[in-house]
């Protein structure tokens, strides 16, 4: 008998809106997805299509106004604040455009913050990290020595120290030249062979391709069906 195994994330009839003066805007419009773990699916569409607040909501950095996100078998919407808090510490990675990091900290101390939070700093957890992102020769230097391929490789390492079973990425190569980018998709690659789930929202279609699916927004909805990756390599298949 093959065993069932439970999604990284689902989202059902998601609806994420807000006032503007009289108007009610849409930010995110009856939306559902699914992830498995070991997935990258790409969310692509124009600025202000919904990709960041469907980041928000999956990463339990805002509440739904109704529908549900399940990470891992848990209703996040659900949970009090402090719980939900703990959640996304143990459960989610983040990884940003911008890099974050604290310029008087090392990489060693960038890396292990998220440890530091939870009170279970393992210097021998941020080393391994650090090792499988290529760092470990640099545990010691400071931000301003690194170049934006590797400070985007620290915000990676600190993203995978606490064993997150979901990484968001959004616009996570937008700084960076193309053999820096294609580095951080080489390392992206690795993680969804360990089966760690992706979702990456993405401007560049050349990246989205790299996805075993695409999902573009439009004005806050699912536009049409998924780009699998069987269709992946027509850019015009994806959309804006």
């Amino acid at each position: 008998m093959t065993e069932t195994k439970t999604p990284a994330v689902e989202v059902r009839d998601l609806w994420r809106s807000y006032k503007r003066g009289s108007e009610t805007v849409h930010a995110l419009a009856d939306f559902g997805m699914l992830v498995e773990p070991g997935e990258m699916v790409g969310i692509v569409g124009r600025s202000g299509s919904g990709k960041t607040t469907l980041l928000n909501q999956v990463g339990c950095l805002d509440r739904p106004t109704s529908g549900q996100v399940i990470i891992a078998g848990t209703d996040v919407a659900r949970l009090p604040e402090r719980e939900l808090a703990a959640f996304r510490r143990d459960h989610i990675g983040f990884i940003f455009q911008l890099f974050y990091l604290l310029p008087t900290l090392s990489v060693a101390e960038n890396v292990g913050m998220p440890m530091m939070f939870a009170r279970r700093y393992d210097r021998r957890r941020v080393v391994e990290v650090c090792e499988r992102v290529g760092l470990a020769d640099r545990l010691d230097e400071l931000p301003g020595s690194l170049d934006g391929g590797d400070m985007q490789r620290v915000a990676i390492a600190r993203a995978l120290v606490n064993e997150p079973s979901l990484l968001l990425a959004d616009e996570p190569t937008g700084r960076l030249e193309r053999a820096s980018r294609d580095e951080i998709l080489g390392i992206f690659d690795a993680l969804r062979a360990d089966g760690l789930a992706i979702v990456m929202a993405t401007h560049d279609l050349e990246q989205a391709a790299r996805c075993d699916r695409v999902i573009e927004l439009r004005d806050g909805r699912r536009a049409g069906g998924d780009v699998a990756a069987a269709s992946r390599h027509s850019s015009s298949a994806i959309g804006p």
